[in-house]
């Protein structure tokens, strides 16, 4: 009990030490920012959605209990010339001093951001309580009554476009009766921009819609109208329908330099091959597999040009350990009265070959040892982007203080390991087209290890075959092991 109470007595003494020279660095006449809240009178404005808004913090706290590292900075004396002073310094975190003209900032942006809910009206009053060098600040939001849309029209004189945006009605983010939200607004921009890139819109970007708002008079009530802008190519050109494009052809530049000129021109191409229909261009000699880059491909000719496809393309060419940068140029061109686009996938190759070395030291109680390893990484084994590595390892340490007689008084240790990944779906008796709708990439691994000590030696072998495999819309990654043998002798 006693010993208890001592370690109380002495932490309470450390806190009151630190609170005592909190703001010992804090000049005269300025405040330490002792602590920021937000507070509503709506329930439906969360304080923490207007956190971000907030441009100034008070020091941080260790578990929001104590601002342990604004305490480490002020016990830094302030000679600054004395290393354990900046030591000091470099590990804590200076004083946040309260500044009006923040504070300012930070209240007009957040009345803009609770403006753009559909509270127009609404206010943000920052309120500060002094005590002695330390001050406190309150963000009082007041958010007055929401105004609300009464009614939703459309001045869309494009009739193939109000025709597409008639069938995606269903997703709407818009109806009558909602908060007049400025956020849901832009992303119906955006929605709408979306839907009409898979459909063949190449040109198409959401500046072209925009609304008008008229607020009904005496009412909180707001009636709203989108607009669709007609293209114009420049700003005095007479305005026309958008223009819906097809994909015509799709070509492939593998030796392409970014570092060089981006004109198609300057491109250093030497020979070409056509595979099912696509051009390929390489400068000296074709380092990838046709079949790789029509499987990685998802732009089709002959359909809409389609967003998702560009990305998706990207996405699988950048899954290719064996290119360096994948970029995709789109071409206009007019084929009697449709608008078509020429594509070309530009590839980047890169470094294929690698050897790397490792050593490292070790002690186990006094047992002195050394290790060492190599490996070797080829990035494009079959000219598929296959990535094929192996790695060779051996380690010494002298053992000491065992009893029994034994012959010899050290530890030796001998590996190996292989592995070769494929980028791709490896299975029997699957279709073409399954394979490369699964973004997997296939492993398979072999590893050896030998172990002599004094007390015995032995084998511990393995052999694994899985697969690896994520979804793009989601961080998560899968893995399958579908064969995973051990040996141990």
């Amino acid at each position: 009990m006693k010993k208890g109470f001592r370690y109380a007595l002495l932490a309470t003494a450390i806190l009151l030490l630190a609170s005592c020279s909190a703001t010992k660095y804090v000049p005269e006449g300025s405040y330490l920012l002792d602590e920021v809240r937000i507070q509503t009178d709506n329930k439906d404005i969360k304080p923490s959605s207007l956190s971000m808004y907030v441009r100034q913090n008070p020091n941080a706290k260790w578990f929001s209990l104590i601002k342990t590292q604004l305490y480490v900075y002020n016990w830094s004396g302030r000679d600054s010339t004395r290393w354990i002073n900046r030591t000091l310094r470099r590990m804590g975190d200076a004083p946040v001093i309260y500044k009006a003209e923040e504070t300012e900032r930070s209240g007009e942006e957040m009345t803009k951001a609770i403006q753009n809910m559909g509270y127009m009206s609404a206010t943000v009053e920052p309120v500060t309580h002094v005590k002695k060098k330390k001050l406190k600040l309150t963000y009082k939001v007041s958010s007055g009554k929401p105004y609300k849309i009464r009614s939703l029209k459309y001045d869309i004189k494009d009739e193939k476009v109000k025709e597409y945006m008639r069938q995606d009605s269903a997703d709407t983010y818009l109806t009558e009766g909602m908060y007049f939200d400025v956020n849901r607004l832009d992303a119906e921009r955006q929605r709408i921009t979306d839907n009409l890139l898979r459909n063949g819109y190449y040109k198409f970007n959401k500046e072209y819609i925009s609304y008008t708002a008229d607020t009904v008079r005496n009412t909180y009530q707001v009636d709203v109208t989108m607009h669709l802008a007609p293209f114009r190519q420049h700003n005095d050109d007479t305005p026309q329908n958008h223009r819906q494009y097809y994909i015509n052809k799709v070509n492939f530049i593998t030796d392409y330099n970014v570092l060089e000129s981006s004109a198609l021109s300057s491109v250093e191409i030497n020979d070409s091959i056509h595979y099912k229909g696509f051009p390929i261009y390489y400068k000296d000699k074709l380092y990838l597999r046709p079949k790789v880059l029509t499987n990685n491909l998802r732009i089709v000719p002959g359909s809409l040009y389609n967003e998702p496809d560009v990305q998706r393309t990207y996405s699988n060419f950048g899954r290719l350990q064996a290119l360096k940068y994948t970029n995709i140029r789109f071409f206009e061109t007019q084929i009697g009265d449709t608008a078509k686009l020429n594509a070309y996938v530009m590839l980047t190759k890169g470094k294929y070959q690698s050897v790397s070395f490792e050593l490292e030291g070790t002690n186990s109680a006094g047992d002195l040892g050394a290790a060492a390893s190599v490996s070797f990484q080829n990035r494009n084994m079959f000219k598929g982007s296959e990535t094929f590595m192996i790695k060779l390892r051996g380690a010494y340490e002298a053992v000491s203080g065992l009893q029994g007689g034994y012959n010899h008084e050290d530890y030796t240790e001998l590996g190996a390991e292989a592995t070769i990944n494929f980028p791709r779906f490896l299975f029997p008796f699957l279709s073409n087209d399954f394979r490369r709708k699964i973004r997997a990439t296939t492993e398979f691994g072999v590893q050896y290890n030998y172990q002599i000590r004094p007390e015995f030696s032995r084998i511990i072998a393995s052999a694994s075959w899985s697969y690896k495999w994520g979804l793009q819309r989601q961080r998560a990654q899968h893995r399958i092991d579908l064969l995973d043998i051990n040996y141990l002798y």
